[in-house]
């Protein structure tokens, strides 16, 4: 994994940055979850939790028993505090403790970005899959693919700070290949997130805040950049897309 720490003090930014992640997602991730059948899951593993955001609608959506990991503790006593009948570990996914064969359905949400070895981390959630298991990579994106107009560097200031930060901003394209390579029958789909007028205006200054704070602009281009944005969004003549992948694999 990227972070090399067991116990980081992420503050409320990292929470708030769950929570718009998942808001972009939820419509979808509720298709997906009755094409799977998740209701009808025994033993759940949640990879990734990070502060529960998702496992707490896994645990509304299905009475299965949940395992929901993180490799920061500081996440899961975050989580635990906000979901409860769940139980919640330290683990790393390149090295998972279950046993072969332990879970029924395994899931993540935007996950596998930030896995230093993605190959690696697949082939152990296969591992503890049971034969027939599905395993869903909820949302992948692809900042390689993204489109803006006009063109002000947002997507070429996020690829070069994930980049930095250790994650792989094209992940999106290779999850069909990954899962296929660790034996699963994958089904690919992706979500075209185009963001609209209400969607720019509650996002844009937290996006551009991720590029301030990783030190790719100055605070006084900040502020230029943002005036900017107000203006062009209040005009309706903003424009992002980014692709967002599904990929759904089933345990041969």
């Amino acid at each position: 994994m990227i972070i090399n720490s067991n116990k980081i003090d992420w503050g409320p930014e990292i929470e708030q940055q769950f929570i718009r992640q998942a808001s972009w997602t939820r419509a979808y991730r509720n298709q997906i979850y009755r094409q799977i059948g998740l209701i009808k899951a025994k033993n759940l593993l949640e990879v990734g939790c990070g502060t529960g955001i998702i496992t707490k609608e896994l645990r509304e959506k299905t009475s299965a028993k949940i395992t929901a990991i993180d490799f920061d503790e500081s996440m899961i006593d975050i989580a635990k505090d906000k979901v409860s009948d769940v139980r919640f570990l330290t683990e790393n996914v390149e090295e998972l403790s279950f046993k072969d064969k332990s879970f029924d359905f395994v899931l993540c949400h935007y996950f596998l970005l930030w896995v230093s070895n993605p190959e690696k981390a697949i082939n152990e959630i296969v591992r503890v899959c049971k034969r027939g298991a599905t395993f869903v990579a909820l949302a992948e994106p692809d900042y390689g693919a993204w489109i803006e107009y006009p063109e002000m560097g947002l997507g070429k200031y996020h690829i070069k700070y994930l980049q930095e930060e250790g994650a792989d901003p094209f992940i999106g394209r290779k999850i069909l290949s990954l899962f296929e390579s660790a034996g699963l029958e994958t089904e690919l789909s992706v979500i075209a997130q185009t963001w609209n007028q209400n969607h720019l205006q509650e996002n844009i200054v937290e996006e551009w805040k991720r590029v301030l704070e990783a030190e790719l602009i100055t605070k006084k281009e900040f502020n230029e950049i943002i005036k900017k944005e107000s203006i062009l969004i209040k005009k309706n003549q903003r424009m992002i897309f980014i692709p967002v992948f599904t990929a759904v694999g089933k345990k041969k």
